[in-house]
């Protein structure tokens, strides 16, 4: 009753089954939950190519490399884009690369998708929070600081899984102003900025001769170390694309038509990411920004741009820390999708399966919000160091979506299949390259840890399907069609600590079901079981009485032990075990009383064979 009164106040109001469609989601409240992350990863995307490209040799001519980075990220996002619509297309029902893997590339590969992904919206969570908290302390109010970050960061991951718990429209509706605040934010940063860039007011960077040297090694010393330079803040700066895929792993929580509402989400999503993070890009290049430690790009571009000390610095910020922490719920709503239908098909506990009160899988969103809080305690919330974890499962889930909807066009071969297969095969090439890239370059920034779960996760996901497919076997109705269940006999043993009221139902409730009954009590106190003997003739009701010694004053192996025994003196085929119990009116009143029969009853269900009841007396006060 108490938890039922938490559980309201916490999440609200149950929410009806039939009132399902009423829960899904519009394009607007639908582009806040799903873009949220993809949008927060302008805020952070040209920071990492500016890490990636600056910390080089020739670091003045590797910074002229981060707006053609950026420009071929872009036409990278935009091959995903169109290659996650034809997935959507492709498989309405939802589950995005997961599916596709399954569908058209086997079960490892699925499992491979499945893995990548999950580990992927942990990391959102992680990364997003992480980089929110950066904003907050790079904002330099009073009372935050950069030591602050950890803290903060798991208050927030607490306060957004309880959010998601109270479902997804209101989740939604709780997004949709902060998202297109930050958007708004953005927009009027980028025009003052270009404005303010184009009218003068800001002196571009100096022209800087490109040139290679004429001494061939030195030539080919200054060409190899701008290769290197522009191949790290491509792979660094592809965090930009995180968040695409959620669209298709979420497609049912769209309003009807579902598939074509997620298809124009996802091409508005990408077209406001692209023109962001090209913008952002730009604006850093011109603004002569460089990399901070205690203060984030973003905060230096819009202290350059609106004054470090302006009101509209600190709205941006606002804005940018706001969608920072909420793109988590990118992560909140893919992520029980996806564990739900890995779930359906027997890789996951099955406890995922199930909606909770408000319609949505409470089970994978709580799970979700434990396990990124215990990653952001470990890498104590530095956004830095989770971003080398984060790209590549992404761009590996990529990979397998787009090489699975090659098969797609090449097999069915449906209209337009050529064009669709071209531009899959392009991006499954691209996306595989970028793959290789990253788990290259950032292998000792902790890229291993990710090549090293997904494994670990394959594993869980079989063995969890070999218990599922066993159980279907063992469990597998018998099949003689003239079966007639057949009586047995049992052997039936109450379990008796004293004589009082909550045991006299226990002993006549024994009787009516078995006519080999027996009462059996451990001495642990010789004062309390004589007592025990001296009433026992006048309130036995018939049944023998058992005593067994305890020379260790051990409770329960004397009881467990003398079970065996009688089992193994009656030819009977069940031993009934009944323990008698008295319920507390207030539940609080249960911690004053020893647990001992919950412990007995757990070690004799591990036993075949043996059946345990518990018959229970009521208290009044």
């Amino acid at each position: 009753m108490v938890f039922s009164k938490i559980k309201r106040f916490i999440i609200g109001d149950p929410i009806a089954s039939h009132l399902e469609e009423g829960e899904r989601l519009s394009i607007p409240i639908a582009l806040a939950v799903f873009a949220s992350d993809a949008l927060s990863s302008t805020a952070y995307a040209t920071e990492e190519i500016l890490l990636a490209v600056v910390g080089t040799s020739y670091a003045l001519q590797a910074n002229l490399l981060s707006l053609p980075i950026a420009i071929a990220i872009a036409l990278l996002m935009a091959i995903v884009v169109i290659s996650y619509r034809q997935v959507i297309t492709a498989f309405p029902q939802g589950g995005g690369t997961y599916e596709v893997s399954k569908e058209r590339l086997g079960p490892l590969a699925c499992q491979i998708a499945g893995g990548a992904l999950l580990i992927d919206y942990v990391l959102t969570v992680a990364v997003s929070v992480s980089a929110g908290v950066a904003a907050i302390t790079s904002a330099g109010l009073p009372g935050l600081t950069y030591e602050s970050r950890l803290p903060i960061a798991l208050g927030l991951i607490a306060l957004m899984t309880f959010i998601n718990l109270r479902g997804t429209k209101e989740s939604g509706k709780a997004l949709a102003f902060p998202a297109y605040f930050f958007i708004a934010s953005m927009a009027t940063l980028i025009v003052m900025g270009m404005w303010q860039i184009f009218s003068g007011q800001v002196t571009p960077l100096p022209e800087v001769a490109t040139a290679l040297p004429v001494d061939p090694e030195t030539q080919s010393i200054f060409g190899a170390a701008l290769f290197l330079a522009a191949l790290k803040g491509f792979s660094h700066g592809c965090a930009a694309l995180t968040g695409i895929e959620a669209i298709s792993d979420g497609v049912k929580v769209f309003k009807e038509p579902s598939d074509v509402n997620a298809n124009r989400t996802l091409v508005i999503m990408g077209c406001i990411l692209g023109t962001i993070f090209i913008s952002m890009t730009f604006l850093a290049y011109h603004l002569h920004i460089q990399p901070d430690h205690h203060k984030t790009v973003i905060s230096l571009v819009a202290g350059q741009v609106f004054g470090p000390g302006s009101p509209l610095f600190y709205v941006f910020q606002a804005a940018t820390t706001i969608i920072l922490v909420l793109a988590a719920n990118t992560s909140f709503s893919g992520f029980p999708h996806l564990a739900n239908i890995l779930a359906h098909d027997g890789f996951l506990p099955r406890q995922l399966m199930g909606l909770g009160d408000k319609l949505v899988f409470s089970n994978g969103i709580f799970i979700l919000g434990v396990l990124s809080i215990l990653l952001v305690w470990v890498y104590q919330a530095d956004t830095h160091a989770l971003i080398p974890l984060y790209a590549v499962g992404v761009f590996l889930s990529f990979t397998l979506a787009q090489a699975g909807m090659v098969l797609v066009h090449y097999q069915d071969k449906h209209k337009g299949w050529k064009q669709g297969l071209v531009i899959n095969f392009i991006g499954a090439m691209t996306t595989g390259i970028v793959t290789i890239i990253l788990t290259i370059e950032k292998f000792t920034a902790g890229a291993w840890i990710v090549l090293v779960a997904i494994p670990i996760l394959i594993w869980i996901f079989r063995s969890i399907n070999n218990h599922y497919q066993s159980i279907g076997r063992q469990l597998a109705l018998p099949t003689e069609s003239d079966y007639c269940p057949t009586p047995f006999e049992h052997t039936v043993l109450v379990l008796v600590s004293s004589l009082n009221s909550g045991t006299i139902p226990a002993l006549e409730y024994a009787k009516s079901i078995g006519h080999h009954v027996e009462a059996v009590h451990v001495e642990l106190n010789k004062r309390s079981t004589q007592n025990l003997r001296d009433h026992w003739d006048e309130w036995g009701c018939g049944i023998p009485l058992t005593i067994l010694k305890s020379p260790y004053r051990s409770l329960v192996t004397p009881i467990l032990d003398y079970v065996d025994e009688v089992e193994d003196r009656y030819d009977h085929d069940i031993v009934t075990v009944i323990i008698p119990e008295f319920v507390t009116k207030k539940w609080w009143h249960n911690l004053l009383h020893n647990q001992t029969s919950l412990m007995i009853k757990t070690l004799l269900r591990m036993k075949k064979g043996k059946v345990v009841t518990s018959i229970r007396y009521y208290l009044k006060e």
